[in-house]
């Protein structure tokens, strides 16, 4: 089975450029993706965050991000359980859509 993602929506640069160009100390990068038989799935892919003053874009998962990905939603959330941080900081989650595929 073979995920294919990343042929549409906007880039990351673009969605953050867009609410502001703000730093984002937790990235939550998800993919909505939909199974051969239809199933719909939303699943957590990663993490980064962004540091506005330097336009560093830094993995918190060792995995590769980048300012060009491209993502068709996304949402701002502040974090007021203090699940990541202890401060009720501004987040950001992103969702790229995908499709099963078997090659």
């Amino acid at each position: 089975m073979i995920i294919v993602t990343g042929n549409t929506g906007i880039s990351l640069c673009e969605i953050i450029a867009k609410l502001g160009n703000k730093s984002y100390p937790y990235i939550e990068v998800r993919c909505k993706w939909t199974k051969r038989d239809g199933t719909r799935c939303d699943e957590f892919w990663g993490s980064c965050s962004y540091n506005n003053e330097t336009g560093e874009l830094i993995p918190l998962d060792h995995d590769s991000y980048s300012l060009d990905d491209l993502y068709n939603e996304w949402e701002e959330w502040q974090d007021l359980e203090e699940k990541y941080f202890d401060n009720g900081q501004i987040c950001l989650t992103v969702w790229e859509y995908g499709e099963e595929v078997y090659r």
